[in-house]
């Protein structure tokens, strides 16, 4: 029947013609794209479904995908994907030309409204093919996952039929979600690795339950040989697994380092030469890196869009908040050149940043608790008013960063009720709200605390795709900031 694989799990692919199928209690549409390393088409071309029903290396059989992969463009990947008619579960199977099982693969929606899922992967690295199962989902159907991967769909109808796409440009990835593609393969190799671990240690456990279930011969030479069979076959498991993914984890940190260079500032490393390069806006920011240090030494960063879709909410230890809180700020101004700064920091929490971001102030900031509420009934006016300006011109104003330090102290419950006015109605993305320290004890900071992302300065978070753990490592400002002024420059803003 072949192994049944989890999500993330790659294997050798033992055949050179390798056919897919699914079935579902609902009506299925198989499909597949041959994509770059990116995941992207060069053209529509590139996508094989029942009105399409051949590309090179790969063709449509009934209901089956074949792919000989002698005959796919070098360089190239293959996926394997469904459309559905409604949202299920999905059971998938690889085989080869002969119809024996190799793989299988039981695909979850992971949200109850996903009807387009990708199933398999098979790719070339180095000189062998192998297959990895994937189980991401979209709730967007097919025309998202064609979007995803770079087909310009002319309709959601024609996408949600699989028919053909209408020429256009290929889609390539942003800087944002090159990262988050680094992270999704960090972490389905890591959840590869942790399933073949635990099937090695559940057989092993099994093997020695069996070696030794009779009491009289338990310590007879072949319950010895028995046992050192078990942690024979233990050892090799393991090590196969072990050796995977450090070949995995060693491609990435090379894809890492190589793309670091290619990054917007606000994204990179505080090394990368894209410090030097001015005014280059992101479509994200790097928050931290994360690690499973039980699994090597592998350093993935952690990235959020920009602007900001919600409050951020920065808490830990105030002796530690400084330095990350100035980082996110930094970044963030880095991410859109043209926005304006506004601090409110009454306990002096951010000495680090202001010098730093001086050109950038809408405002001298405020560090006397006396002027915390004008300022703030000041700021949501105003984002009251841009909200109605935007109706007519959108764009009227430039972006907005609103940092707020001194938490839990600083800030009493009308400065909330203000706090909550300006981030509801900057969430349409001209207002990016940081908040700093530990919420007070106050039903309305409840309110803003449920509504924003957290960023701990320490802690673990799970990732999106496989729920594994990681350890998160929060950016820090360096010590040394004179490189950063350059791409916070520019003349003084009026108040």
């Amino acid at each position: 029947m072949g192994e049944l694989f989890t999500a993330g799990r790659n294997a050798p692919l033992p055949t050179r013609t390798a056919r897919f199928t699914a079935t579902a209690s609902v009506p299925l549409d198989v499909c597949a794209f041959v994509v770059d390393d990116g995941l992207q088409v060069a053209s529509s071309d590139d996508v094989v479904f029942y009105n399409q029903p051949t590309t090179a290396g790969v063709r449509l059989e009934g209901k089956v995908i074949v792919v000989d992969v002698d005959a796919v463009r070098p360089g190239a990947r293959v996926l394997c994907a469904v459309g559905c008619e409604r949202p299920a579960a999905v059971s998938t199977s690889l085989c080869d030309a002969a119809g024996t099982v190799l793989a299988s693969f039981h695909v979850e929606p992971a949200v109850g409204t996903e009807t387009a899922l990708l199933c398999w992967e098979i790719y070339r690295r180095h000189d062998e093919w192998k297959i990895r199962a994937l189980g991401q989902g979209y709730a967007g159907a097919l025309a998202e996952m064609f979007t995803a991967h770079g087909v310009e769909v002319e309709s959601p109808s024609d996408a949600e039929k699989v028919a053909a796409p209408g020429p256009g440009p290929v889609i390539g990835l942003s800087p944002l979600e090159v990262l988050w593609r680094i992270f999704e393969d960090a972490a389905r190799s890591a959840a590869a690795y942790t399933s073949s671990a635990e099937f090695a240690q559940h057989r092993f456990d099994d093997e020695l339950s069996t070696a030794v279930a009779d009491p009289a011969r338990r310590m007879e030479p072949e319950a010895d040989r028995a046992r050192a069979r078990a942690q024979q076959r233990y050892d090799e498991l393991v090590g196969v697994a072990e050796a995977r993914y450090r070949d995995d984890s060693a491609v990435l940190a090379a894809e890492l380092l190589t793309v670091d260079a290619t990054l917007p500032p606000a994204l990179a490393s505080w090394i990368s030469p894209a410090w030097m390069h001015l005014h280059l806006p992101s479509d994200g920011v790097r928050v931290g890196e994360v690690t499973a240090p039980d699994l090597g030494p592998l350093r993935i960063p952690l990235c959020l869009p920009a602007p900001l879709t919600r409050p951020l909410w920065i808490d830990g230890d105030p002796a530690d908040l400084g330095l990350v809180v100035s980082s996110v700020v930094v970044r963030l101004l880095t991410a859109r050149p043209d926005t304006l700064l506004h601090l409110v920091d009454p306990g002096r929490t951010l000495p680090a940043l202001e010098p730093l971001t001086a050109a950038r102030l809408a405002g001298p900031p405020v560090h006397d608790r006396s002027r915390v509420p004008a300022r703030l009934r000041g700021l949501a006016d105003a984002a009251d008013l841009d909200t109605l300006a935007r109706q007519v011109d959108a764009e009227t104003a430039s972006p907005v960063l609103l940092v707020l330090a001194g938490f839990p102290y600083g800030y009493d419950h009308d400065d909330l009720l203000e706090i909550v006015r300006i981030a509801r109605t900057g969430s349409a993305g001209r207002v990016s709200v940081v908040l700093a320290g530990d919420p007070p004890d106050d039903r309305v900071a409840e309110i803003l605390w449920d509504e924003a992302q957290k960023l701990p300065v320490d802690g673990e978070l799970a990732d999106p795709w496989t729920g594994g753990r990681w350890t998160f490592v929060p950016d820090s400002l360096p010590t040394e900031t004179e490189h950063l002024r350059g791409a916070l420059g520019g003349s003084s803003l009026p108040d």
